[in-house]
Parts: C-alpha cells; sequence; structure tokens
C-alpha cells in the first residue's frame, strides 16, 4: 500500500480517458467543495464510472483545467483534463465528497508493430477526415489520445481504460473504426 494515495472521487456515468477533456456542470455542494479542495491544495481526483449497476473499480484522475463560468448560486461551469488511470482500493472517509485509496495502472512494455499501428492511423484518417490531425499528446498512449477524439460508448471507453496493453487497446480502436465504417456504410447506402 506504499504507492496508494487517498483521492476524492466524482463518480458520474462518463469514463474519463487520459489526455481527454470534458466540459462538467459542477452543482452539488460535495462536489464544490472537492473542485475548491483539489484546486487550492493541486491534487487530482478520480473521475469514476458510477451507474445505477454500481461503480468502475478503474477510474482516471483528473485535474480541473479551466473554469468557464461560476454562477451566482454557486454552480460552476469547468474542463476536466483526464491524468493517468487508477484502480480504486478502498474508499475512505472523513470529507463532504466520497474519497478511496487509489492505485497507478501501469501499463505494459508493449506496442503494436510499426505497420499495424500505420494501419490503424491510416484507417483513423480516412474516417477523421484528412483536416483531423493525428494526435499527438506527449505522455499519452496514442492508443488513448485517438480514442480521445471519437465518440465511443461509455463501455468501450471503460474497456480501453482497464486495458494495460496499448497493442491490444490499438486493437480494440481498429475494431471500433470498422464497426463505424459499416455503420457510415449503411448509411449511405439507406
Amino acid at each position: 500500500m506504499g504507492d496508494d494515495r487517498n483521492l476524492g472521487l466524482f463518480p458520474l456515468d462518463l469514463v474519463l480517458l487520459p489526455g481527454e477533456t470534458v466540459p462538467l456542470h459542477v452543482f452539488e455542494p460535495q462536489y464544490r467543495q472537492l473542485y475548491a479542495d483539489t484546486v487550492l491544495d493541486d491534487v487530482p481526483f478520480v473521475l469514476v464510472r458510477e451507474t445505477a449497476a454500481g461503480r468502475a473499480d478503474v477510474g482516471c484522475t483528473a485535474r480541473f483545467e479551466t473554469l468557464l463560468r461560476r454562477h451566482a448560486d454557486g454552480r460552476m461551469d469547468v474542463v476536466v483534463r483526464g491524468g493517468e488511470p487508477v484502480e480504486l482500493v478502498q474508499e475512505t472517509d472523513g470529507s463532504l465528497y466520497r474519497s478511496a485509496l487509489v492505485r497507478s495502472l501501469v501499463d505494459l512494455d508493449d506496442a503494436p508493430p510499426p505497420g499495424r499501428r500505420a494501419e490503424i492511423i491510416a484507417r483513423y484518417r480516412e474516417l477523421a477526415g484528412p483536416a483531423v490531425a493525428v494526435p499527438d499528446d506527449p505522455g499519452v498512449p496514442l492508443s488513448y489520445a485517438l480514442a480521445a477524439t471519437l465518440t465511443l460508448e461509455a463501455d468501450a471507453k471503460q474497456a480501453l481504460l482497464v486495458e494495460r496493453s496499448e497493442t491490444l487497446r490499438m486493437e480494440m480502436l481498429a475494431d471500433a473504426f470498422e464497426a463505424a465504417a459499416e455503420r457510415t456504410g449503411f448509411a449511405a447506402e439507406a
């Protein structure tokens, strides 16, 4: 437990990936306090997927990157940026908001073969269009950077967040690209 950190939790039916930015509307008192604490102490929090079926065991650290608007009643519109995947080890007490001991998840030391990587990037370019650049975010694996530019189902994003192999994440994206191409082709035919 030496590497475990106690971080605040922001449970939502949303999956945040490393390097991804998403807007949030913060209105509940406990999350306004989470905002204040993490910004004041310059520490991350964990955005973790939670649905009626339960909470995921893996979330993504995040930081409040931009305060877009503070409403007169205390609500805030903010942008958060994903940091790193973490495993929730044990919930903790002591704050107005939920918190947990979390452990960083480390990727395997693998990468898809260069030829396969180039094929997946080429397919991404075909689907995204020539004007869209391939994301290059230092410190963020390419699979997460590509996925952050797409509209993916929460289950698919959660599977990417949990997977520790960059090779397998890239193959998961290749499958998602093919499914998107099939949907587009079917829509064009219809």
